[in-house]
């Protein structure tokens, strides 16, 4: 469906399925789900997505998952059907008012990436240097039974062994720890799903480098609410930071300083320093010392420059849009004074009419006096 028809009126109706485990396919559609209930995505969580449905009726639903699909129809009377989701289900309790037969069934669900969190290595788990990293990542999230999206390669090689699955292992305990870990060491960024539970793997890029997907504008057709909430967080901007990158004889670390008198954020101007350390434990093959210190040189001198940017946040309610989490949109709202491309952190989906997302978006904006 094309964008004129994403700005339009339509109505809505919710429509939630069994998908089958093993086949991937839809089996049929779960009937007693009430009015209302809602998805939630966030980027700083690792799972990512989590929804909520109220059914009246059985919730045994065994090993199957859930998809849950908005089926829209335009003023022009066209119809399109949108995928919000495939999850895992989870019933644990009941509420009865004394009538027979009649129970409500409050749903949690969780997006797929908890089959990851929850997974962890029967044994030692060990990825040799030289190895693709997001190709090893690949394989550890088809060895849990998921299915990952098409992406691009990616050229960088692991400069030493890797190994997970015991205590001193160079990550967290579960499957997702390992495979988020060796997606930060090639640059990319954490994993996701989209809405049919497919694990999204991308390389990582800035939202200042990514062209807005959707706008929202202000006007007749305009298709968010007029009340938003409009903030700048400076408190914990860095002015020093340290990047340190750890070989098998020693640390090695990269130091940058923001001591210029004429920057917002440098310790002279706030008159005390706000530092922050980054870790890194695996360095290229074939680099000696200097190499290395030269890396971790030019490293914090690129996180300073990230850190030292003020976070506008703009917390925002619209009408359904084709956006996710990662995403950039630009929003032009002259009358509220807000103009710009944010990165969408956060969305929290209502399962009713129009489907309402609050939004909580994000952008870096590098301040100077």
């Amino acid at each position: 469906m094309d964008e004129t028809h994403h700005r339009m009126r339509f109505t809505t109706s919710i429509r939630v399925m069994r998908v089958d485990r093993a086949t991937g396919l839809e089996t049929w559609r779960v009937s007693g789900i009430q009015r209302g209930g809602s998805i939630e995505r966030n980027m700083d969580t690792t799972v990512t997505e989590q929804a909520s449905l109220d059914l009246v009726g059985d919730a045994l639903f065994g090993s199957d998952l859930l998809r849950i699909w908005a089926d829209l129809t335009y003023a022009d009377g066209t119809r399109e059907s949108i995928p919000l989701g495939t999850f895992l289900p989870d019933g644990p309790k009941r509420t009865v008012n004394g009538t027979q037969g009649a129970s409500s069934i409050p749903l949690t669900l969780y997006g797929r990436l908890r089959e990851l969190s929850d997974a962890q290595f029967p044994g030692v788990y060990s990825v040799p240097a030289g190895t693709d990293p997001v190709t090893a990542a690949e394989g550890i999230i088809a060895e849990a039974g998921l299915t990952v999206a098409p992406h691009e390669t990616c050229a960088y090689r692991l400069g030493a062994s890797w190994t997970f699955g015991m205590d001193d292992s160079q990550s967290g305990e579960s499957m997702l720890d390992a495979v988020n870990q060796l997606l930060d060491l090639a640059g990319w960024s954490a994993a996701r799903t989209n809405p049919m539970g497919e694990v999204v793997l991308q390389p990582y890029v800035p939202p200042a480098d990514k062209a807005p997907s959707w706008t929202f504008e202000e006007g007749p057709g305009a298709r968010f609410l007029r009340s938003m909430t409009d903030e700048k967080d400076w408190m914990a901007t860095a002015n020093m930071v340290r990047a340190v990158y750890s070989t098998q004889d020693r640390d090695i670390i990269g130091v940058a300083i923001d001591d210029n008198p004429e920057s917002q954020f440098s310790t002279v101007a706030r008159g005390r320093i706000i530092a922050k350390t980054y870790e890194y434990s695996d360095v290229p093959e074939g680099m000696d010392d200097a190499d290395v210190q030269a890396m971790a040189d030019a490293k914090a001198a690129e996180l300073l420059r990230t850190e030292q940017a003020v976070i506008h946040r703009v917390t925002m309610t619209h009408i359904h849009a084709p956006v996710t989490i990662g995403d950039v949109i630009h929003l032009d709202y002259p009358n509220g004074g807000i103009q710009g491309d944010y990165a969408v952190r956060t969305q929290r989906i209502s399962l009713t009419a129009g489907l309402p997302v609050e939004t909580e978006l994000r952008a870096y904006v590098r301040s100077t006096l």
